[in-house]
């Protein structure tokens, strides 16, 4: 199993992100506080992203990991299991 589809697979809450549109330009950033099959819940006060015509920035320990909002377009605990 690759690094980043141990990523992929793991809980998106508490991380940071940068939300970019389909052209990779940066429409906001800040911590994920919720996350539903379509939509990713972003900082304080909260704004809603949805998954499918986003790309995802997250900041890690590993670095930078971009992630296609249709490759996440499931509720989180499903991804789990369909991401092997």
């Amino acid at each position: 199993m690759t690094k980043d589809s141990e990523f992929l697979r793991g809980e998106f809450i508490g991380n940071r992100v940068i939300v970019c549109d389909n052209r990779m330009k940066e429409i906001a950033r800040g911590t994920v506080v919720w996350e539903t099959r379509n939509m990713l819940h972003i900082g304080e006060p909260e704004k809603r992203f949805s998954k499918k015509g986003h790309s995802f920035i997250f900041e890690t320990e590993q670095g930078r990991k971009v992630v296609e909002g249709r490759k996440i377009l499931y509720r989180p605990e499903d991804r789990i299991k369909r991401l092997r």
